[in-house]
């Protein structure tokens, strides 16, 4: 028996040999094919996201979970992703405290986006055997908090959403929608130049579905067509929520901010590749209007940020004192028939330099920031014709 490096080892055959080179030249012909065609797959916008992911996430075991006061009229379930489910003194145990009538259930889960958390809501909730549906005198609430996770797509998180309150409203809940939260900072590359602006649009523009201020199509875009009525129809009133809450534009965010050089942020733009070519059909008159605007909407980005002292480890997840202010701003917003004490609304927040010094919290498990912003959507009247095409 000969050992691999015996001399008299089997050698290959002239045949072996030409199928080795072949094979050899056919990898060779492949690299190059997949290097020249690198480029052009680079240069065309990405496809829009699918409706629902191609997988589902793994399986939850089956909901135990009950309401067990019969005392509590108002049963709401709080849904949202790692902001909602922050686990010191979250903004769903403050409404209970608030609030007398509610018996409040938080099933909020982090690093879901808004496909998730309707996924999350029809097996925690529609699912769910142990729910009672009809003692006369109960009414049933979802307050739903959720998208930041998937705001990188809005036209999607918005169709997710919009198919979440339906979802609610068919089982004969009512629904508290709550904007995104402000979030951002000038050390997050998403923040940062032209792509600041993108994450500012894709932000305002879940936060402007949310409160009903956009029509099907401009918050759906193609997606509208999945819609139970046509696509240009009306909102029906299940697609929106009974109550919307803005807490984007709320005492959360940081009005005392320092502008950003309006010169520099004019300059940038103007240098830029991304803004040059979205906006390449303008003539110059149109040009310079719209970079105008749009520098000041960059130069204001930071007032849209989490106050520095509602931060918690993050420029994204507010701390308790963050919290206890979602809950009170929500308050006055709320349903009669929760029983809510509502405290005097805050007043303007100090200036930095008196302002208290940020909480420093440690994550929670699985907390995750959003998604890296891909798909570019419509904001404030004077941004939306300007869409910037997808990194």
């Amino acid at each position: 028996m000969t050992s691999p490096s015996s001399p008299d080892r089997a050698r290959p055959t002239g045949h072996g040999r030409a199928r080795r080179r072949g094979a050899l030249v056919v990898a060779m012909l492949g690299a190059w094919l997949s290097a020249r065609a690198a480029p052009l797959r680079a240069a065309q916008p990405p496809a829009e996201p699918a409706v629902e992911p191609a997988t589902d996430p793994p399986p939850e075991p089956p909901p135990t979970w009950r309401f067990r006061h019969d005392d509590k009229p108002v049963k709401v379930v709080v849904l949202a992703g790692s902001i909602g489910a922050w686990p010191k003194a979250p903004y769903a145990e403050q409404l209970a405290s608030l609030c007398a009538n509610v018996e409040v259930r938080n099933i909020s889960k982090t690093g879901l986006g808004a496909w998730a958390l309707k996924q999350r809501f029809e097996q925690q909730v529609l699912d769910n055997p142990n729910l009672r549906w009809s003692i006369e005198g109960q009414e049933h609430w979802l307050v739903f908090g959720g998208g930041l996770n998937s705001v990188g797509n809005p036209k999607s998180t918005n169709h997710h959403m919009r198919r979440l309150f339906e979802l609610a409203h068919r089982r004969g809940m009512k629904v508290v929608g709550l904007t995104l939260t402000p979030w951002g900072d000038d050390r997050d590359k998403r923040w940062r130049g032209v792509d600041g602006l993108r994450s500012r649009r894709t932000t305002q523009a879940v936060v402007d579905f949310t409160m009903g201020r956009l029509t099907p199509e401009q918050a759906l875009g193609a997606l509208a067509k999945e819609r139970r009525v046509a696509a240009d129809a009306p909102w029906d009133p299940s697609e929106l929520a009974d109550v919307a809450i803005d807490l984007y534009d709320s005492p959360l965010r940081d009005r005392q901010a320092p502008l950003r050089d309006l010169d520099e942020v004019r300059a940038m733009l103007a240098k830029s590749k991304q803004w040059q070519h979205a906006h390449a059909e303008l003539d110059d008159l149109q040009r310079t209007t719209k970079l105008e605007a749009d520098a000041l909407a960059v130069a204001e980005i930071p007032r849209w940020y989490l106050r520095k002292e509602l931060r918690s480890f993050d420029h994204i997840h507010p701390n308790a004192e963050g919290h206890r202010l979602i809950a009170e701003t929500m308050c006055p917003s709320l349903p009669q028939s929760w029983g809510c004490r509502c405290p005097a609304p805050e007043g303007p927040p100090v200036p930095e330099a008196q302002a208290p010094a940020a909480v420093t919290e440690p994550a929670p498990a699985g907390a995750q920031a959003p998604a890296a912003n891909t798909e570019p959507a419509p904001v404030e009247p004077e941004l939306r014709d300007s869409p910037y095409p997808a990194p």
